[in-house]
């Protein structure tokens, strides 16, 4: 099958077929390979066509007309083991991605060596511990709920990092207590708006220390802390760099190359008019050479701290977190939470969840129009020049800020069917609230037109309800 096909192959499809065909996990007779894989069939309905519905980066989602991509995947793991204490495993996923595609890619790819009972060490590629269930949040059979809340995942990105993990497990009278260091970098594409291309995240250097406690009765515990160097790289960037600074780099495509030469001749405009003593215009310029900076971050600091609290015994199960979010860059500081608690009466659990995120800081736009029609009139043909490409750039920045604007909390009802041992149905409901200036963690399409204005400057209410297939084998 080509490339091509396989990504317009409809993904319920493929799974329906993967769950229909699974026996169960699959071990060599020698035990020492093993095959499992898991997936969802998710389909998801929207209550508005002004924003749509997805996991926070995919390039596209859920609007009234629904859509099965924005939960829907798939996914195989193998893992061999070299000798009693050595082994390697790897994970091979398919979900919607970034660029609005279904392609398969390899999720996890590392290297385990066993060094004592309680001593472990791991290299290559391995899911981000950012948070509690961070190793299994695309897996739905293993989760309560039809995905991960939002509010609280949605504020990082990436899901996988490059490097090395060292655990140290160690038994505290009932309780056991597991200390995690990993170190490495990771890389992402977002999308923020289906009309632009995905940027790119990179978080090099990374540093982070897990500690989980398993308490008796029920009970665990986690605290995580990380930090790392953040970078992002993005078309609108590389535009708004191009038309602020003025400057073209190597490898800059024409349309690049184009909007620098606009760029440096507005800048000699606005020298010539600031030197004239034109109202505005040294604010102006100085206000673009600050665009760069803001709109393309460079290894700038970021780091994400949270906390868990999961309870499972008897019929109760309860789980929640509370993250925070901090870069140095326009990417706004966070705050989210969630808890969600769930009854088990036979093989159905119904829950309930309550979730919110905030925005602690938001950058502003430093970019000043330059005015200069209103000055030197409007038959001068270097003011309407200044005029338009100031104002471009000012509302280009806009655009870039607006997609921090986070801000949202949830009300989530559904209940889990358990129909057998390795099939679970769900049905959620989520009434998403955002205020005023603010887009939550929608996905607006455009953010020039009017309902995509709309739907942001004004105080929304917004019910998403998915119905699921969730699936190991």
């Amino acid at each position: 099958m080509s490339e091509k096909k396989l990504r317009r192959l409809p993904l319920a499809a493929a799974a329906l077929v993967a769950c229909v065909s699974a026996q169960a996990e699959y071990q060599s007779p020698d035990g020492n390979f093993r095959l499992s894989g898991f997936g969802t069939i998710g389909a998801v309905r929207n209550g508005t066509d002004d924003a749509e519905f997805n996991y926070p980066g995919q390039g596209g989602g859920a609007t009234k007309r629904g859509s099965l991509n924005p939960d829907s995947k798939l996914a195989v793991q193998g893992t061999y083991k070299f000798s009693p204490t050595v082994s390697g495993t790897t994970q091979v996923m398919t979900k919607y991605d970034a660029d609005g595609q279904y392609v398969p890619g390899i999720e996890w790819a590392f290297a385990k060596w066993q060094a004592t009972p309680g001593l472990s060490f791991r290299a290559g590629r391995m899911g981000a511990p950012y948070f509690m269930i961070s190793d299994f949040r695309d897996v739905g059979y293993a989760n309560t709920t039809v995905r991960p809340a939002l509010d609280v995942y949605g504020q990082v990105p990436v899901s996988q990092f490059q490097g090395a993990d060292a655990s140290y497990q160690l038994n505290v009278g009932q309780s056991t207590v597991t200390a995690t260091l990993w170190a490495g970098d990771s890389k992402a594409y977002f999308n923020s708006a289906s009309t632009k291309p995905p940027t790119e995240v990179l978080i090099q250097g990374q540093i982070g220390l897990n500690l989980q406690a398993d308490l008796s009765e029920g009970w665990s515990m986690r605290l995580g802390r990380s930090q790392g160097k953040l970078t992002l790289n993005s078309a609108s960037g590389d535009l708004l760099r191009a038309y602020s600074t003025g400057q073209s780099r190597p490898g800059d495509s024409v349309a690049l190359q184009t909007a620098a030469a606009q760029g440096a001749g507005v800048r000699a405009i606005l020298a010539g008019a600031a030197a004239g003593s034109v109202p505005t215009a040294a604010a102006s310029l100085a206000s673009l050479s600050q665009v760069d900076a803001l709109v393309n971050p460079s290894g700038v600091n970021a780091s994400f701290t949270g906390f868990g609290l999961t309870y499972d015994q008897d019929n109760w199960v309860f789980n929640g977190e509370y993250t925070k979010r901090k870069t140095d860059s326009f990417v706004s500081d966070t705050t989210g939470w969630y808890g969600t608690l769930g009854y088990r009466i036979s093989k159905f659990t119904p829950y309930f969840g309550l979730s919110k995120v905030v925005t602690n800081r938001r950058s502003s736009n430093p970019v000043v129009a330059s005015n200069l029609v209103g000055t030197l009139g409007g038959g001068n043909a270097n003011a309407v020049a200044a005029d338009f490409v100031t104002g471009n750039v000012k509302a280009g920045v806009d655009s870039v800020l607006g997609v921090e604007k986070l801000d949202q909390k949830t009300t989530t009802l559904g209940v889990r069917w358990d129909a057998t041992s390795s099939l679970a149905v769900k049905a959620q409901f989520d009434r998403i609230v955002k205020p005023a200036d603010s887009n939550g963690m929608f996905l607006i399409p455009d953010s020039t037109t009017s309902a995509a204005r709309n739907f942001t400057n004004n105080k929304r209410s917004v019910n998403v309800l998915t119905l699921s297939v969730d699936f190991v084998f």
